[in-house]
């Protein structure tokens, strides 16, 4: 089952819970709900909709799918569940055992539903939250909470800030012990169904009305998400929203050609590590729907001649629960070297070992000039990844002399000490391209 954020979780058991006393379906419109993240959860198959939009604004009749109710039932969270309740009950003590101090007009809150509750709290704090940052405020509002006045809005206060605490609540969402590593914003997940859809349509640009759908959808989402997104259309009229119908022809396939650009580009700005599926892409790394491709826990390896930092690299990334790609170990298939590359670089992060494989200089040089160089292979997979994952995802490392290319611009590059001080950066660079590292993991 695929993992979708916080957020949207919440969006869709709050629909769910509604749709249960609604008799199975009920229609939602601004400004209660907003449109972009309805449609991603539509997009993805958590429900079902019937368009019931006007010119007045977008409106839909949504009902659950089998896909929803699984999502819903499989990853309940006992962690989240529990915090949710204390958080309920806790809104409703505040009012049930609210008493105003005679002369002061302060509200205080006691009662034994109070103290029941704080006492559920303390509990809950000392199984799960010891190693938790609010561990120690919650235990103090606990043990001074039948002196101190402002004890329930503190551990109000407390458990708020537990809810938006993604990485605690998240602990019971890994299944099998295999990291669930997801894009955290659903506008990444439209815009690869919808530019995928863009494509489809130019596979066939004389289907007119299937442009003319994916034309009035895409307009309507990413009008106020994207900038400029109208700026250089045909037939744009922005007070309108691109309301425009009648569109076909030229007009057609010329707007959403570049509304397809625009929607590539801001995905690549915005979510770097995120790829899009295309035609000539290999298409085992990526997950059953969207075209999303796997934040999977596999790194490709650039190396030279020199085999013990190539295994020293590996074997670390081993230990820390990711599979090393070295392009020898893998099946040719019939394929060329630079169709390997293709095939075996859809990975979520590469590593590139600069080592002292080969030696040169200008050739105007003494011959005493000379020095070490990397193989020329590591240098144009080096680009090649830079170009094919973004710069953030392709980490360099140096291991001895050796004479770096000086046209790669902006790119850092690290040194491979014996102290293995290089780990730390590796770990550094790894999650900030989103990788869920453990430090202790990959330096031991």
């Amino acid at each position: 089952m695929t993992a979708i954020d916080t957020n949207l979780k919440k969006i869709l058991q709050k629909i769910y819970d509604e749709i249960a006393i609604n008799g199975g379906e009920i229609s939602v419109s601004s400004p209660e709900y907003k449109r972009t993240e309805i449609d991603a959860l539509i997009m993805r198959g958590f429900l079902s909709k019937i368009d019931a939009s006007t010119l007045e604004g977008w409106a839909y009749i949504l009902r659950p799918t089998y896909e929803g109710e699984q999502l819903l039932s499989d990853e309940k969270n006992p962690l989240r569940e529990k915090e949710e309740d204390l958080i309920r009950r806790g809104e409703d003590i505040g009012i049930k055992e609210a008493h105003t101090l005679v002369g002061n007009h302060k509200i205080l809150i006691s009662g034994p539903m109070y103290d029941k509750w704080m006492g559920e709290i303390n509990i809950f704090n000392e199984r799960h939250l010891k190693e938790n940052p609010l561990h120690n405020s919650i235990h103090s509002t606990y043990f001074h909470h039948q002196n101190k006045d402002s004890s329930y809005d503190d551990m109000m206060g407390h458990l708020r800030a537990l809810e938006a605490d993604e990485e605690f609540l998240g602990a019971s969402d890994n299944k099998n012990g295999e990291d669930r590593i997801m894009v955290n914003n659903s506008i990444a997940y439209m815009l690869i169904e919808d530019i995928n859809r863009c494509k489809k349509f130019f596979d066939n640009p004389n289907d007119e009305d299937y442009g003319r759908t994916i034309y009035d959808e895409i307009t309507g989402r990413y009008d106020l998400i994207i900038p400029d997104f109208g700026n250089g259309l045909y037939q744009y009229f922005s007070e309108q929203h691109f309301y425009d119908p009648d569109i076909s022809g030229n007009t057609l396939k010329f707007n959403l050609k570049k509304l397809m650009n625009k929607m590539e580009t801001y995905l690549a700005l915005k979510y770097p590590a995120v790829n899009i599926v295309g035609e000539n892409q290999p298409k085992d790394n990526s997950s059953e729907k969207g075209g999303v491709k796997k934040l999977s826990k596999e790194v490709f390896i650039v190396h030279g001649h020199d085999d013990a930092a190539k295994q020293e690299m590996a074997r670390t990334l081993e230990k820390a629960g990711f599979k090393a790609i070295i392009l020898h170990e893998q099946p040719d298939g019939g394929r060329t070297i630079i169709e390997k590359i293709e095939r075996f670089t859809n990975v979520a992060f590469a590593v590139v070992l600069y080592t002292e494989c080969d030696l040169g200089r200008a050739k105007e040089d003494n011959p005493d000039a000379e020095r070490y160089r990397a193989r020329q292979n590591v240098v144009f997979e080096h680009g090649y990844l830079i170009g094919k994952l973004g710069r953030n995802n392709v980490c360099a490392f140096v291991k001895g002399n050796v004479e770096t290319p000086g046209d790669i611009s902006g790119v850092v590059y690290t040194t491979m000490d014996v102290n293995g001080a290089w780990k730390i950066q590796l770990a550094n660079n790894m999650k900030d391209a989103g990788l869920n590292v453990d430090l202790n993991e990959l330096c031991r």
